[in-house]
């Protein structure tokens, strides 16, 4: 408490911690018996929240969901180092690692069904080939009564565009084997059957059931990649939702320069480090003028800066683009120019040191 000493008419009556008494007039200040703290003024006994901050730039979700899950490896490590001690609550390492077992088990089964298309591709690779040494058989040996150009005496036959020839395409093959079969079986004085060559209704059907089998096989394992991929697709978007989450409840309960940071896998806010150099820099040529240029993204980069030097007509590198993506088409490039392409990673440090240039010829 202080005795206040002015005029009359500086006096603010009106301020409940001022009162005038008969030998003076005084003001209550913070910590005295019956202060009354104005309304913008925190109470003492309350403790300023800390500010919200984004950490996605220090910090952001990896784009490819081989990097996504070692990283929420380090951080599913982190939440069982630290989560009790600073507080975590909303992302605990309970139901962390769930989703990220999860995506792991995903994407394992969704690699072993792409395995697993392999025999019955490979069965119905074998089932066609057999299909067009048959189509070639009957062409050959029916050309001697039908005729060796195409004609209304070949319609019955199931050969598509009015050409005599083995049709191009699978489906085309598929359909033609079965009208053969038929074809065939209506028509036995067009059958052969010697010991070089056998071109019989019976054989078209066998080769028809066993190219069907194998197509109903790659369907299968189609329609089996196709719903595992789906289950992992599923996976992988709720680990990046909590992996988001994650960052930034950290980021509420830790100091920018606090070393548990590095716990959860992950950059301190305040660290000045900047990106280190992209990996594995590839530029394929397009056509049109236009440069595929892909990464495999840099450590503690948010962003990339995408770079080109026309070799002969450039003197130094010049940005082309500032993306968050880690691959990017470079465009308009002159056809059969031969281009140095680089990339550098971004973050709020700024720009670190760029890739060695990869050359590529424009086509």
């Amino acid at each position: 408490m202080k005795e206040l000493f002015f005029d009359d008419d500086e006096l603010v009556l009106d301020d409940p911690n001022i009162y005038i008494e008969e030998n003076g007039t005084f003001k209550l200040e913070p910590g005295d018996p019956g202060y009354v703290p104005p309304p913008d003024e925190p109470s003492p006994a309350e403790k300023p929240k800390k500010k919200k901050r984004n950490y996605m730039a220090s910090n952001p979700t990896p784009e490819k969901r081989s990097k996504l899950i070692a990283a929420s490896e380090d951080m599913a490590d982190g939440m069982h180092q630290h989560e009790v001690a600073i507080g975590l609550e909303k992302n605990t390492e309970a139901k962390f690692r769930p989703k990220l077992e999860a995506l792991k088990a995903g994407d394992d089964l969704f690699k072993a069904s792409l395995t697993a298309q392999v025999a019955p591709r490979t069965a119905e690779k074998l089932a066609d080939s057999n299909v067009k040494g048959f189509i070639a058989s009957f062409i050959k040996t029916a050309s001697d009564t039908l005729g060796n150009d195409w004609s209304d005496a070949w319609i019955g036959t199931g050969l598509p565009d009015n050409t005599v020839g083995i049709p191009g395409t699978k489906d085309a093959r598929f359909t033609c084997i079965g009208t053969l079969k038929t074809y065939l079986t209506a028509n036995p004085d067009m059958e052969v059957s010697t010991p070089k060559i056998t071109v019989t209704a019976a054989k078209a059907a066998l080769l028809h059931t066993a190219l069907s089998d194998a197509r109903n096989g790659v369907a299968a394992a189609l329609r089996d990649s196709a719903a595992k991929e789906i289950i992992r697709d599923s996976a992988e978007a709720a680990l990046r939702t909590s992996y988001r989450s994650a960052v930034n409840e950290i980021g509420e309960q830790l100091d920018d320069d606090d070393p548990k940071w590095y716990d959860f896998g992950l950059s301190r806010p305040s660290d000045p480090e900047q990106p280190e150099v992209p990996e594995n820099v590839t530029a394929t040529a397009q056509g049109g003028g236009d440069v595929l240029v892909k990464t495999d993204g840099a450590l503690r980069a948010s962003s990339y800066n995408y770079y080109k030097k026309v070799v002969g007509v450039d003197a130094e590198p010049v940005k082309v683009k500032h993306t968050d993506g880690e691959q990017f088409t470079i465009e308009d490039l002159p056809a059969g120019a031969t281009v140095e392409i680089t990339v550098a990673g971004v973050n709020d440090a700024g720009e670190g040191q760029p890739s060695a240039p990869v050359v590529v010829t424009v086509t």
